[in-house]
């Protein structure tokens, strides 16, 4: 039976994918050009593709995953906050990455946006977005908690820049970090609120996050940033901690207060970020072959550290492991 559910429900994310993410990407720039005009400035380039192209994805495989637990689509409303968080997640990462703002200054923004006295274009942008959003959102207390553990995990952050930073302090910040961010999303949704579906909105967090540690061991290697994907020098011991993370995610969907036939389509949905992950692990096996460690990722070509998911061969892998961990909550 599990079989057919998958196949219907992995023809579903290749349909929708085919159909509905150009759209959506679409309109996440004619959103964010408009917002560009109530600003008077303009946003990079690069920026605007980032953002238009990942709010669509998380839209529609994540925010619409949740919200058919409970029968629907996430309505317009919760669209345009959706793309609005990732345009602050962004704007935020640039400010806190690049230095571009004194951290007295951005805690003061942050805590106390109504005070804040923005001047350049992008500051305006983030003190109106993170004010709107906290005048939208539903259950307040618990935004603002959320709002304000996110906030210390990306001032944590910076410690992976640092190269006596522990491996397992990584690992902390990592889950802190992609957790907390992905909990604030659901915070955009107007869906009632439960211990199991925060548990899985946390576990998905940190299982995204890893797994963009993965896929990024090269341009993280270049600029310094350790990693759990760069770090541990061991691919068993990496695979070892990334499938622990996978199975937490599975058994807090067992947990989930809907019925079986609901709870199927959700893991089946999720399976497909780790199947990604475990595309990347196994790429990083080739370079430790025979070897007990890892080699230095300084000294490995980049077309060795980055996956083409456009190959044929990684996406029928792709499918493949998404039905193992599809199938692995049951």
């Amino acid at each position: 039976m599990y079989f057919f559910n998958f196949i219907y429900y992995i023809s579903c994310i290749v349909i929708s994918a085919l159909t509905n993410l150009k759209g959506t990407a679409k309109w996440g720039k004619l959103f964010l050009h408009g917002i560009e005009e109530k600003f008077d400035g303009k946003f990079d380039n690069a920026l605007i593709e980032k953002v238009s192209k990942y709010q669509s994805i998380q839209l529609h495989f994540v925010a619409n995953a949740f919200s058919k637990l409970n029968g629907r689509l996430n309505n317009e409303i919760e669209k345009e906050r959706n793309i609005l968080f990732f345009l602050m997640s962004v704007l935020y990462d640039e400010m806190i990455d690049e230095h571009k703002m004194n951290e007295d200054v951005l805690d003061h923004l942050f805590n106390h946006p109504e005070k804040a006295n923005p001047s350049s274009f992008n500051e305006k942008v983030l003190v109106y977005i993170h004010q709107r959003l906290l005048t939208e959102v539903d259950g307040k207390e618990s935004y603002w908690k959320t709002l304000q553990n996110t906030h210390l995990a990306q001032k944590d952050s910076k410690k992976q820049f640092e190269a006596d930073t522990t491996i397992e302090e990584i690992l902390d910040i990592t889950l802190r970090k992609g957790g907390h961010t992905l909990l604030m999303c659901k915070h955009y949704i107007n869906e009632p609120s439960n211990q199991q579906m925060d548990a899985c909105w946390y576990m998905l967090g940190g299982l995204i996050q890893m797994t963009n540690d993965l896929y990024d061991t090269y341009k993280d290697t270049q600029n310094g940033i350790n990693t759990f994907a760069t770090k541990i020098k061991n691919i068993d011991k990496i695979n070892d901690i990334y499938q622990e993370q996978a199975s937490n995610l599975f058994s807090h969907i067992k947990l989930l207060p809907f019925d079986n036939s609901k709870k199927i389509e959700f893991a089946i949905n999720m399976s497909i970020i780790p199947a990604f992950g475990q595309i990347a692990i196994n790429q990083l096996k080739l370079l430790q072959l025979n070897s007990i460690t890892l080699p230095n990722f300084n000294d490995v070509h980049r077309k060795d550290l980055i996956i083409d998911m456009e190959k044929n061969i990684n996406i029928i892998r792709l499918i493949r492991y998404a039905y193992k961990y599809g199938k692995s909550w049951m």
